[in-house]
């Protein structure tokens, strides 16, 4: 089966999430507090303050001009699993359902430059959605698409959610634009712990694959198969099979209606 039919009402057996908030060791880059003032000094002090002080300005800078978002993503493997008996996912088991990468996977995203994954053919990806029906993530049968990337712990990923069902809401999606959420990096140790029943909460309109996992917390093999670096993280593939874009972090509507415009006329 391709993408599953939005409209389709969650699956059967699902409860509400558990509570929120990401594991140990994620949340937003700490700000740089300011410094209190000094008292009068040398000639030779002021000038060591005033150097003190732009390093300070140049350090606040770069941390507000990071997107939000969790990085530092842990990839369980080196190179990724292209079949499920490298990491035993199974069809029964709604947390880590079986997930088989056709093509080359994608280098991470790099932290600055050009993308080397843009341009290039995105590996086709078989898996399950929580009910364990089929889903295939292929250009060539269901036309260009968007691919979100999700882990049910991260904050960033719980604030971008109701941004997405907004953008369609007031009709900013194109028309022909698939787009599918990958449930991965799940922990059961964390918060919205299963990731199926942390999606019917959060009344995620449209189909969803259940990642293979890796390791508690780590980017799954469909993850890992497209380079992802942080959550959320999302994939523009044209009617080609080739990626047209990939961004990762919260994204406004405004920025995500031109990311995906000027990816689609790519």
């Amino acid at each position: 089966m391709n993408m599953s039919d939005p409209g389709a009402g969650p699956p059967p057996g699902f409860g509400p999430p558990s509570g929120f908030g990401p594991p140990s060791g994620f949340g937003r880059t700490p700000i740089i507090p300011e410094a209190p003032p000094a008292p009068k000094r040398s000639s030779m002090g002021v000038v060591i303050a005033t150097v003190v002080a732009v390093v300070a300005l140049i350090a606040v800078g770069v941390v507000l001009a990071t997107r939000d978002s969790d990085n530092g993503v842990t990839l369980g493997n080196t190179t990724t699993p292209t079949s499920t008996a490298d990491t035993g996912g199974s069809i029964g088991d709604p947390t880590n359902r079986p997930v088989t990468v056709d093509g080359d996977v994608l280098p991470p995203q790099p932290e600055s430059g050009g993308d080397p994954a843009v341009g290039t053919k995105a590996p086709v990806l078989h898996g399950y959605d929580a009910a364990g029906a089929p889903i295939t993530i292929d250009a060539a049968a269901d036309g260009p698409y968007m691919v979100v990337f999700l882990a049910h712990w991260c904050p960033h990923c719980n604030r971008e959610i109701p941004r997405l069902i907004q953008w369609m809401q007031d009709g900013g999606v194109p028309a022909q634009l698939k787009i599918i959420a990958v449930a991965t990096a799940v922990s059961p140790s964390s918060a919205n712990y299963p990731p199926a029943d942390w999606l019917v909460a959060k009344e995620w309109p449209w189909p969803a694959m259940i990642d293979e996992s890796t390791g508690d917390g780590t980017a799954g093999v469909a993850a890992a198969a497209y380079g992802a670096t942080g959550w959320p993280f999302f994939v523009i593939v044209g009617a080609d099979g080739k990626v047209k874009d990939r961004t990762s972090g919260e994204v406004e509507i405004f920025d995500l209606q031109l990311i995906v415009d000027t990816a689609l006329a790519s």
